[in-house]
């Protein structure tokens, strides 16, 4: 029996009210814990509880939750070393599922102060053109979100990034930042060797901004668990999946129609008032890291070479001056490279989709140190071959839900939205 999948404790659960005092306690006002549900993604700027608990004798208007008050929660399990503890959550949402004269059910909804924070501020100065896109990312996250330096893990970018705050909501601010930011070497006439396309999301150890191929670089050279499909017993019943399905895998129309193999794109500048030539974009004229083997179109339509986004698209991406000009994409930066807008997003918006080109979902037993974002190796197992060679192998962990239920507790580890996800994922939409 796997351990993961059984032994789990809550050591407390409590809802303080405003004042700051308990309001709902776990073995006092709340009874029994009926289920939890923990989200992460990579495309989500924050992580998310649902709890769902019975409470005997206290109905809704006893327990008096209006909402914003303090939530905190910790548990232990044997997947970690530590607690897996939050003192300073949110509750963002609650409902009273039923209401009985023994037993009353609430759903509550627990997220970090941020997603407040993002709601009631705004992003208003001007941020500098000469400064690398990372530095803005940081100051956004300390002065507008109320992050601490110890919640903020950040990859460098190379370029430099300006823009106007637009009175943006900082989250919006910082994925538009990540869609133009990129590490490594700057793109050389003709080509680009740089990494482009960043993430921005949160985890239970917090805020990330990092791009999607050092991402890759780093687990490839770093120690990834492995988890592997079984028919009978499996060797480690800790590390054993189930029920894998593949959701996505190898759309090509959808993917073309995604710009995942070219795109061409015009852009205005707003300081000539001209509109821009042509400029195509191939997947052959970007170096992409990959989890697996580089995988190649075998069809006789140059599919790699033909732009699939028609120019009727506009786009105005250009960052003002001191002096009230527009920079043109033309003036050196912090390398001897380019830096060129146009291929930039029309490189980010092909890495997200490539990233997204096969899903899948498997469950495991619960892993609470997972995260959004960690790779990790799957083996998947064809009942008459044996190992299924094609389909195993590297995979990142795009959204996850650590769940426990009181009838039988486990993870569910997906690579596919979770339902709440759906509608709400940021990227990877078109700059």
């Amino acid at each position: 029996m796997s351990l993961f999948s059984k032994q789990i404790s809550i050591k407390s659960l409590i809802i303080f009210d405003i004042n700051g005092q308990p309001e709902a306690v776990l073995g006092d006002n709340i009874t029994t814990v009926l289920n939890i549900h923990y989200f992460e993604n990579i495309f989500q700027p924050n992580f998310a509880f649902e709890i769902k608990f019975v409470s005997i004798d206290n109905p809704l208007s006893d327990l008096q939750l209006r909402g914003t008050e303090t939530v905190s929660i910790e548990m232990k399990h044997p997947s970690i070393q530590e607690s897996f503890e939050f003192d300073d959550l949110v509750l963002t949402s609650f409902v009273q599922n039923s209401a009985e004269s023994t037993a009353n059910i609430f759903t509550i909804r627990a997220e970090p102060v941020g997603v407040i924070n993002n709601e009631k501020n705004r992003v208003t100065q001007r941020y500098d053109n000469k400064v690398v896109g990372t530095v803005h990312v940081k100051n956004i996250l300390q002065s507008q979100i109320g992050a601490s330096e110890d919640d903020i893990d950040i990859e460098d970018s190379a370029n430099q990034v300006g823009f106007f705050g637009n009175y943006w909501r900082p989250y919006k601010a910082l994925y538009w930042i990540a869609k133009r930011s990129m590490s490594g070497s700057m793109p050389e006439e003709g080509g680009s060797t740089d990494r482009v396309g960043f993430l921005f999301w949160m985890t239970k150890s917090g805020y990330k901004f990092k791009s999607i191929d050092t991402m890759i670089s780093d687990a490839k050279n770093g120690d990834v668990y492995e988890y592997v499909q079984h028919d009978a017993v499996p060797d480690d019943p800790n590390f054993a999946l189930e029920n894998p399905r593949f959701e996505v895998d190898q759309n090509i129309i959808m993917q073309m129609m995604n710009s995942m193999y070219g795109e061409n794109r015009r852009y205005f500048n707003l300081h000539t008032l001209q509109v821009s030539d042509d400029a195509p974009f191939s997947k052959e004229d970007s170096q992409q890291a990959h989890l697996g083997e580089e995988e190649t179109v075998h069809l006789d339509y140059d599919i790699n070479q033909i732009p699939t986004v028609p120019t009727r698209n506009v786009i105005m991406d250009f960052t003002m001056r001191r002096d009230g000009t527009i920079h043109d994409g033309s003036e050196k930066k912090l390398t001897d490279g380019e830096y060129n807008p146009h291929k930039i997003i029309s490189q980010a918006k092909m890495r997200y989709q490539s990233l997204m080109s096969r899903s899948l979902r498997i469950t495991v037993p619960m892993n609470l140190d997972l995260e959004a974002g960690d790779i990790i190796s799957v083996k998947l197992i064809d009942s008459m071959k044996g190992t299924d060679e094609w389909m195993s192998g590297l995979y990142i962990i795009k959204d996850l839900r650590h769940s426990y239920i009181t009838a039988d507790n486990g993870c569910l580890l997906y690579t596919s939205p979770s339902p709440r996800d759906v509608e709400e994922s940021r990227m990877p939409s078109s700059a």
